[in-house]
């Protein structure tokens, strides 16, 4: 099913900076599918969100990454360079947002945290469309290997496109091409890792919250379990988090006027 015109005008951004093995690879999968614009933060900006820089001025650099590849980096966050993206500011604007390839999953929770799938929500909330990729290693060993399966993903986006507001959020398992098994839907699975509180040194006040990894998978249709049995994980998300069912409830909520004004 076609959604949309096919996608001529593509950003590229990540979370991990310009500088990331995750954003080159992406952009050798995207080339020869459109006109593709990079413009990614200009350093390691994880776990942010959605969030943006609202108290300085951006400042926006022309640069080169992964050899042979032109883009700008951004002293801001993954949806800084998004907005920057849309609102004009580098011509033309994009149909399509695409961000990654992150290093590590965002799977279960994590979608809430995370800068890569932050800035696709960025344009999803302006009724655009977005893909944002992750690989499950942190350290991934075959994230070379991944280009030609990242290839026929995107080509699939371009030439159907992607239902507006929507973000595709795909997680690849760290293995060699010949070993991933294929791509399956995936629901979101739960909360992505066991927190603890450690003591940062020797000052008082001063925490380190780290995530020591995935728990225990639970449901064979989650991403974490599509991931760890060898798929690629999609999974549709939405950035509307409006719960229609309780909004008509709260109507019963309203408080008897003589009693608010006495």
């Amino acid at each position: 099913m076609k959604y949309n015109a096919r996608v001529t005008q593509l950003l590229l951004t990540n979370d991990d900076g310009i500088a990331s093995p995750g954003i080159a690879a992406l952009r050798s999968a995207l080339e020869g599918l459109g006109d593709v614009t990079t413009i990614a933060p200009a350093a390691n900006s994880s776990a942010v969100a959605r969030s943006i820089t609202i108290d300085r001025a951006l400042r926006l650099e022309r640069t080169r990454f992964g050899g042979d590849f032109e883009g700008f980096a951004l002293d801001g966050t993954p949806s800084d360079c998004v907005r920057v993206a849309l609102l004009g500011v580098v011509a033309p604007v994009p149909d399509l947002v695409v961000s990654g390839v992150n290093l590590g999953g965002n799977l279960g929770a994590d979608v809430t945290y995370s800068g890569t799938v932050g800035a696709a929500l960025e344009t999803a909330l302006r009724g655009g469309a977005g893909l944002a990729f992750s690989v499950e290693s942190r350290e991934p060993r075959w994230l070379d290997e991944a280009v030609p399966l990242l290839r026929a993903i995107l080509r699939r986006a371009v030439d159907e496109g992607v239902p507006p507001r929507t973000v595709l959020n795909v997680n690849l398992p760290d293995l060699p091409a010949a070993e991933i098994r294929g791509l399956r839907p995936a629901r979101l699975g739960g909360a992505s890792c066991h927190d603890r509180v450690t003591l940062a040194g020797e000052h008082a006040g001063e925490y380190f919250v780290p995530c020591d990894g995935p728990p225990a998978v639970a449901g064979f249709d989650t991403d974490f379990a599509v991931v760890a049995a060898g798929f690629v994980a999609v999974t549709p998300l939405r950035y509307d988090l409006l719960d229609a069912g309780l909004l008509a409830d709260l109507a019963a909520w309203e408080p008897d006027t003589q009693a608010v004004h006495g």
